[in-house]
């Protein structure tokens, strides 16, 4: 594992919110957990996945996307996944559209937190304790850049993560992508980066998808009347996000479509190329996946329609650490490569990390949470 180049710690310090509704049939983005159900290992948004040589003639430009696309474009040309630049990109915001703002540091000294030693957990899983020798490289450089001992803090539930960082047991945490604003509200937790891969590939994004034979549906608004598939109620990109983010574009599922669970992407995905659905919003890099593991010919599909990329699992720390720490817990994360270590190895190619700015990075959770009124309450946090 390398240091990184000191610049490279205020890459993003500044990273805005979502890009603008200019591309055509492209919108505002959010998270993979947008109603805070997203698993450990963010399994909605993570791809790993290689691209396809499903046939696609089409001439796709991530950087001005216009739909419909053959779905196999869109996989060619990596636009699974978000980017660096996508980041750089997003427009800044002051302040978060709902809810509260990150804490800032106190002033008082006697308002700071100096603990001896710094606990350290991600979010839960089936096996809270198996990240433990995965994040090593990382807490070692902790330990480090700190001067601390750390230690790593298994938990069983999104509830029991924030209410350890509220009463200070916990001090670092990654946080999934929906419970991340509950963890900001309750809980006094700095979101300051993603992970990304060597490329810079973050996230994942939410595609609209119908057979590529289908001349009815071309755009967004063709949806009205049709049949469409949603994954199941808990799924960010599958209901949450489109019934939050389609409504915004004069589109409100249930009302203009019919609404039919599939009970997940992959099903969703098939169902469409199989005729039994006439479209459905999916999580990119799952389709991704159900396409490279040759379950689905992706020439066979188009995507009318694309989110912005959704950030995943956010890192943290709490607000009223000592200014040294929190130093060196940034330096910890973005000032190293971890791409030869178990973490780049657990999170399929993601061994970097870049800073973010909550207010902006997030602003598509917080927008998908306000329109489905989300209150920040530890009980609505779920398992």
């Amino acid at each position: 594992m390398t240091r990184f180049d000191q610049s490279r710690r205020s890459l993003l310090a500044s990273g805005a919110a979502a890009m603008s509704f200019g591309f055509a049939g492209c919108i505002q983005s959010g998270g993979e957990d947008g109603n805070a159900t997203e698993s450990a290992t963010d399994s909605e948004g993570e791809s790993g996945s290689e691209s396809t040589d499903s046939g696609s003639t089409s001439d796709f430009d991530p950087s001005n996307p216009e739909f419909p696309q053959p779905m196999a474009a869109l996989i060619n040309a990596g636009f699974e996944t978000g980017s660096l630049s996508d980041l750089n990109n997003m427009e800044e915001r002051d302040k978060p559209r709902y809810g509260k703002p990150v804490k800032e540091t106190p002033t008082k000294e006697s308002e700071l937190l100096d603990p001896d030693k710094l606990a350290f957990a991600m979010t839960p899983s089936e096996d809270p304790a198996a990240y433990r020798t995965t994040m090593k490289p990382l807490m070692d450089n902790i330990a480090k850049e700190t001067g601390k001992e750390v230690e790593y803090f298994p938990l069983q539930s999104y509830a029991s993560q924030v209410e350890a960082m509220r009463s200070e047991r916990l001090h670092i945490a990654g946080f999934s992508t929906g419970p991340t604003p509950f963890a900001v509200n309750l809980a006094g937790a700095v979101p300051f980066s993603l992970q990304v891969s060597g490329e810079g590939d973050f996230g994942y994004r939410l595609w609209l998808a119908t057979q590529a034979d289908n001349d009815e549906i071309d755009s967004l608004s063709d949806l009205k009347g049709k049949r469409v598939a949603h994954s199941e109620p808990s799924s960010n990109s599958g209901n949450q996000a489109p019934r939050a983010l389609f409504a915004n574009q004069g589109v409100v599922p249930g009302d203009d479509y019919e609404v039919a669970y599939s009970g997940g992407h992959e099903q969703s995905v098939l169902g469409v190329a199989n005729g039994d659905y006439d479209a459905a919003p999916v999580c990119s890099t799952c389709v991704t996946r159900v396409a490279n593991a040759g379950n689905l010919d992706p020439s066979k599909i188009k995507v009318v329609w694309a989110s912005n990329p959704f950030p995943t699992t956010s890192f943290t720390y709490r607000y009223n650490l000592t200014p040294e720490i929190q130093e060196g817990i940034r330096a910890a994360f973005v000032d190293y490569d971890y791409s030869d270590t178990q973490i780049a190895e657990t999170f399929e190619g993601r061994g970097k990390f870049t800073e973010i700015d909550y207010a902006t990075v997030y602003d598509i959770i917080l927008q998908i949470q306000e329109n489905n009124g989300v209150e920040y309450q530890t009980e609505n946090l779920g398992e």
